[in-house]
């Protein structure tokens, strides 16, 4: 396996000049995210079936015109399992790879199993064993050891491969448009951001507290994501969600109640003690006509089990005319969050909502009306 390790801004320049050109591009990254928010880029792979190059963005090199290259229509971007990979685009290259073939996503069209790893991919379609010992790797350690770049390599090399023998199959099935839509769909969902006022409908077992105590937790939750993004931590290392809990029900108004949460942390009350509880000043402040109303649970809903189970039911015979399966049109997930739009959202929540994936994109097509009567 031969590849060309760039460090330099005249070898990216060289190199981009002679891929941009080519109909297909292979693409992985290497990122670290221990305890940050956004992912730390560490390595750019790219293979355009003759050229393999590991691009490095520790060595301050301009990338502009690489996430220009990401975006050009002309040029398909394969990824294997591209969530993270798109996260890293708009993070660090404020793009978004387009169009994009997801390889993961093609073979469980093709009747493999959701989420194929890698290894198991190549093994399967190309009869290689990989090592993958180096994929808790610390990739931003430099120098790189020749084993992590041989590694990083591998990860295009062997996807170009895996990718024509799909390929072939997905157009033989007629089915290349709906990877690309299934890419356009990760993406949006990767780009879409929770509005604060709502934020707090996700920390878990939220639905266990009063009006009143969601007052509270939805200040905490719109503090501690902006928080987050300020100091580029993860959620979970400015408060965690459990803490968040407690701390919604028991309404501490002082540093000395806080430290008596279950739970909580000493650092947690020394760092942010005050800031918390400001949030919860705030959130014990709003009006009762404001409080948020009670979280339902779809099982709450006498209904939900019986409209889940005749929603499968359509979704299955349209699996079937389709030839495609039924746990990629819709995963018990993806109908959860069809019921929880009809049900949960009011008007104005569904114009800042994510719209749900049976709704949208190659799936809204091929089910057409499948689901127009489902609640009556």
């Amino acid at each position: 396996m031969q590849y060309q390790i760039i460090t330099e801004q005249s070898q990216l320049d060289q190199y981009l000049e002679l891929i941009s050109k080519k109909p297909i591009l292979a693409i992985d990254t290497e990122f670290m995210r221990r305890r940050t928010l956004y992912p730390e880029i560490a390595l750019i792979q790219v293979f355009d079936g003759e050229h393999l190059a590991l691009i490095d963005p520790c060595c301050e090199l301009d990338l502009s015109q690489f996430w220009q290259l990401m975006t050009e229509q002309s040029i398909l971007k394969v990824f294997h399992s591209p969530s993270e990979d798109v996260e890293v685009c708009i993070k660090h290259g404020q793009c978004v790879p387009s169009p994009m073939f997801d390889t993961q996503f093609a073979l469980s069209l093709l009747g493999e199993p959701n989420c194929v790893g890698f290894a198991s991919m190549v093994e399967k379609l190309l009869s290689l064993e990989i090592d993958k010992s180096e994929s808790r790797t610390n990739w931003l350690q430099r120098p790189l050891t020749p084993k992590q770049l041989e590694y990083a390599a591998g990860d295009v090399f062997y996807l170009m491969p895996c990718f024509e023998l799909i390929y072939q199959q997905i157009l033989a099935r007629d089915l290349l448009d709906v990877v690309l839509g299934e890419s356009e769909l990760l993406v949006c969902k990767r780009a879409y951001q929770t509005p604060d006022q709502i934020l707090y409908q996700d920390i878990k077992n939220a639905w266990q507290l009063a009006p009143s105590e969601l007052a509270i937790l939805r200040e905490l939750a719109m503090w501690r994501r902006e928080k987050a993004r300020t100091k580029n931590l993860a959620l979970g290392f400015i408060l965690k969600e459990h803490t968040m809990f407690e701390i919604a029900k028991r309404n501490p108004q002082s540093l000395t109640q806080l430290r008596n949460v279950p739970d909580i942390e000493a650092m947690e009350v020394n760092k942010s003690g005050k800031e918390i509880i400001a949030c919860v000043s705030r959130g014990s402040a709003v009006p009762a006509a404001d409080y948020p109303e009670k979280i339902k649970r779809l099982i709450d809903f006498p209904q939900y089990k019986r409209f889940a189970k005749l929603i499968k039911h359509k979704l299955a015979k349209v699996a079937d005319s389709s030839n495609i399966p039924l746990d990629v049109i819709a995963s018990k997930k993806q109908i959860n969050q069809f019921l929880s739009w009809h049900w949960k959202l009011s008007e104005a929540d569904k114009q800042t909502a994510l719209m749900p994936d049976l709704m949208t994109g190659w799936r809204k097509q091929i089910l057409g009306d499948c689901l127009a009567d489902w609640d009556k």
